[in-house]
């Protein structure tokens, strides 16, 4: 059967209707080329011209905050993140910080030496995640004044990596890492964002968790309003933290704002009911990908007048030990770093929060000897370590 050709008339409907489409592909391309030139232009002449915006300033916006990761004595081994607000600077060698030598690797985690980049699990590797805030950290362990950067004693280290060192001395041979997944001023409210974005990538064996004093102390603006991590919040701020004329846009809405911003009253960053929560679905994050997990309570000296967290520090440790004996996970209080055992315990800290150099070889100590109870640590031969 012969197929019916198309009349002259029809070919040149067909063929202006597809020249009509390309012209229509064509100028909608033109208008979003000469648009992102725009953009790009705008963006260049704002580099060349104008002071540089950090995109830490512009995510961290409580007083509280500011004060302990982005003025400018404090900033320094700090820069912004969307997601989480700030983190550590990546490839950090040796930098010296409110007393505390630091190296951090390319994805912004402290090592105990410099260039110790952090690959893709292994097999036959073992690895522990130890997720927390500064105390995780090890802030000021070891301590250093900034005039002599090199008088200190590197055996004086933060319980992550006291727990690696003893491990592998005690399994020569088997591959056993110990990441420090703590960033200063971390409350469980980003310690949770930042699990659950990162816990497939670097696929513990085993978790630790130990948030407290961050979640309980005050600020203007608490951590579920000051830390959205909705998909076009961390959108935003990925903006921000990519241009500068984002970033300055950003900076001079801001201002106009300013005195139509309502005050605040002060309160807990997280509270106490939030941070069980927070604890509890970290853990079962890890309980979902059949992953090891221990919660350590958080450490702290004494309660006094002078502290109004310091208050909330027992009550919030008690809910959480309620809660999480409930469920049957593991959970670490270790009695010499609660106010429980103050003035005796005076020797174990820095200050009222921290813990010194014993105090952490307390904590590795402890936590070895609850490993050894509960099987996490599978085939691995655990070491004793006299704190």
């Amino acid at each position: 059967m012969t197929k019916p050709s198309r009349s002259p008339a029809g070919e040149a409907r067909a063929s202006t209707t597809s020249l009509n489409l390309k012209r229509k592909i064509a100028y909608v391309a033109v208008i979003y080329l000469s648009f992102l030139l725009l953009l790009a232009a705008v963006e260049i002449v704002t580099r060349l011209t104008m002071d540089h915006v950090s995109s830490l300033d512009l995510f961290v916006v409580s007083s509280q905050q500011k004060a302990q990761v982005a003025d400018s004595k404090q900033s320094g081994i700090f820069e912004g993140d969307p997601l989480l607000l700030w983190r550590l600077k990546p490839n950090l060698n040796q930098a010296i910080w409110d007393y505390t030598v630091l190296s951090t690797n390319a994805q912004h985690l402290r090592t105990e030496k410099p260039g110790q980049p952090l690959r893709p699990k292994q097999p036959g590797t073992f690895r522990i995640v130890c997720l927390g805030d500064s105390v995780t950290f090890g802030f000021r362990v070891p301590p250093v004044w900034p005039d002599k950067p090199t008088e200190y004693d590197p055996t004086w280290l933060p319980y992550p990596m006291l727990l690696e060192k003893e491990l592998r001395f005690a399994n020569p041979g088997r591959p056993i890492e110990v990441i420090t997944m703590a960033v200063p001023g971390y409350t469980s409210h980003q310690g949770l964002a930042w699990l659950r974005r990162d816990i497939d990538e670097l696929d513990p064996d085993l978790l630790t968790i130990s948030f407290g004093w961050n979640d309980a102390s005050y600020s203007d603006v608490p951590d579920h309003k000051a830390i959205v991590t909705s998909r076009s919040a961390i959108a935003v701020r990925w903006m921000i933290d990519h241009s500068q004329a984002f970033a300055h846009m950003t900076r001079w809405l801001r201002s106009k704002n300013i005195e139509r911003s309502p005050t605040h009253r002060p309160a807990p960053r997280v509270y106490q009911p939030d941070y069980v929560n927070n604890i509890r679905a970290m853990v079962q994050l890890a309980r979902n990908r059949r992953t090891g997990v221990i919660v350590i309570a958080a450490p702290y000296r004494d309660v006094t007048p002078t502290a109004p967290e310091g208050d909330l520090i027992p009550r919030y440790r008690e809910s959480l030990r309620n809660a999480l004996q409930a469920e049957r996970t593991p959970f670490l209080e270790i009695l010499e770093l609660t106010e429980k055992a103050y003035p005796s315990n005076e020797g174990w800290f820095g200050e009222r929060i921290h813990p010194n150099h014993m105090g952490h070889r307390l904590m590795a100590s402890e936590l070895l000897t609850l490993l050894a109870s509960t099987g996490e640590l599978k085939d691995l031969k655990i070491p004793s370590l006299t704190p």
